[in-house]
């Protein structure tokens, strides 16, 4: 299985990171689907679990309106995030991935530690996961794809 993404993503060499972008490309595509086929947003309001928001505490956060707008942003980065897989080595792109994941730890916290629309747990552990552990590994192997330069 790996030949075959090895001729895929042609700057593999020693290390995960393309695996990891067309990896986690592919589970957002699929996350993405989800928000536009999902009668009852299951998966989207276990993200946001706090139905809820301090300042609106009746009206729910999660309708089909945002959750196909959370979609559609997912979707953008999916796109994004493959292309970084491939063209790991182009700066502007590199740069690019790295600002999918900083937005989205970015969202993620803000609704978590400041808007109070998400709680800690199992929906928001994965996003939340994902994109700070992305965020500094991008950070920390930016020298490698890039060179010093």
């Amino acid at each position: 299985m790996i030949p075959y993404f090895q001729s895929l993503l042609p700057h593999t060499e020693g290390g995960k990171l393309p695996y990891w972008l067309l990896f986690i490309s592919v589970v957002s595509i699929f996350n993405s689907y989800q928000t536009y086929k999902s009668k009852d947003l299951e998966l989207t309001k276990k993200v946001y679990e706090n139905e809820s928001s301090p300042s609106q505490p009746t009206k729910p956060q999660v309708t089909h309106l945002s959750a196909r707008t959370f979609g559609t942003w997912t979707l953008i980065t999916s796109i994004v995030r493959f292309y970084g897989a491939y063209y790991v080595t182009t700066k502007p792109v590199y740069e690019l991935v790295q600002f999918t994941f900083l937005v989205a730890a970015w969202h993620f916290g803000s609704e978590w530690l400041i808007y109070g629309t998400c709680k800690l747990g199992k929906g928001l552990a994965g996003p939340l996961i994902v994109s700070s552990v992305s965020t500094i590994w991008m950070f920390l192997q930016k020298d490698y794809y890039l060179g010093s330069a």
